[in-house]
């Protein structure tokens, strides 16, 4: 199924952006969120969730508060496909972190953290890195804290190997102030 995005206002004040169908870039959740924090959008909360091979269910909440940009006229589509800058992305600041290995093998990482502008886009830059891809997110930000969780395959969406593991422990570590 292709990818088909919709915005739509919320009572709050808020934007829901569902984005559901294919998506061709393993990265696109990063791609998505490094663009959203260029245009200084946040993201409140949100899932996503990959079915099979590409096929993907999300929906973000999104605060346009302190963006110019008009959430009606962009297009989420090219921003998920669009490429990750090539420029360092800022050293994302957890308070805390929780690393799992589920029984189907992926890693469960759990990141607790202050809001930060574009926490999520940074963290899933430096995780492309060790060729982790996210197959699931849950991310909630509350009273100005981020509770967020991802799931992570390796290639070929098998479960990453222990040097992966390892090396994303290593990793996470390096963030916690």
């Amino acid at each position: 199924m292709a990818l088909e995005s919709t915005i739509s206002s919320t009572a709050e004040g808020y934007y829901e952006l569902t984005l559901s169908g294919r998506l061709h870039r393993p990265h696109w959740v990063a791609q998505l969120f490094a663009a959203l924090s260029q245009l200084h959008v946040s993201i409140i909360s949100g899932e996503a969730t990959q079915y099979k091979g590409g096929e993907w269910k999300s929906k973000f909440l999104l605060n346009f508060a302190g963006s110019s940009a008009d959430p009606k006229s962009l297009d989420y589509n090219a921003l998920a496909e669009k490429s990750l800058p090539n420029e360092r992305t800022a050293t994302p600041k957890l308070s805390r972190f929780e690393l799992s290995r589920r029984p189907d093998q992926l890693i469960e990482v759990k990141l607790e953290g202050p809001d930060q502008m574009g926490f999520l886009a940074a963290v899933l830059a430096k995780v492309s890195g060790l060729a982790l891809f996210p197959s699931a997110l849950v991310i909630d930000t509350i009273a100005g804290r981020i509770s967020d969780s991802v799931v992570l395959r390796g290639i070929a969406d098998r479960g990453p190997s222990e040097a992966a593991y390892q090396s994303l422990d290593r990793m996470l570590k390096s963030f916690v102030t």
